[in-house]
């Protein structure tokens, strides 16, 4: 069965200028990225890796590389940003959405390269993310943040995310918005 039989809409690349004049390419991760994802990871320090996954992590799970890139259509999304490099591209940034338990309800996570902090790709892959979950009909989407990690949590409340305890476990906050 084709994609678009199952209601399946491709994400249309599209670039985006962010604040401090750089582009971007914005699309759906592809299996091929896998390479390019790894690279990026080994690009992130000790400190955004544990911010991003809430543990010290060396290196990426091969069997989590590959459902990553490989997201299940209408339940998971991934949107990488992409720029030109001499072997290719780069992969400066990431965000993905899964199901998750709570009905008509998903769970991001979002990632930006060192380099390309402050200049607006996290709000930007942010807002993609969304408008693409609600297309695949989602009305809520949420994220688990740990609660030292200011420059999220101020990035979720400028999305007009609600910010709320996680009961037993002050080091980590639960994002959430309606779709």
């Amino acid at each position: 069965m084709t994609r678009a039989r199952r209601g399946h809409v491709p994400y249309r690349a599209r670039r985006a200028t962010l604040r401090d004049g750089r582009t971007v390419t914005l699309r759906a991760v592809r299996p091929e990225d896998a390479g390019e994802i790894v690279q990026a990871f080994e690009r992130l320090s000790a400190q955004s890796r544990y911010q991003r996954f809430m543990q010290h992590k060396r290196e990426l799970d091969p069997h989590a590389l590959a459902r990553g890139v490989s997201p299940v259509p209408g339940r998971e999304f991934a949107l990488v940003a992409t720029v030109p490099a001499y072997d290719g591209y780069d992969i400066v940034g990431a965000a993905r959405y899964v199901a998750s338990a709570q009905p008509k309800t998903c769970e991001f996570s979002v990632t930006v390269a060192e380099d390309w902090r402050g200049a607006g790709l996290a709000a930007t892959l942010l807002r993609r993310l969304m408008l693409r979950a609600r297309r695949d009909g989602y009305r809520a989407i949420e994220g688990f943040v740990l609660a030292d990690n200011l420059p999220m949590l101020a990035l979720a409340r400028y999305l007009r995310f609600g910010v709320l305890p996680v009961p037993d476990d002050t080091t980590v906050c639960l994002v959430r918005r309606a779709l």
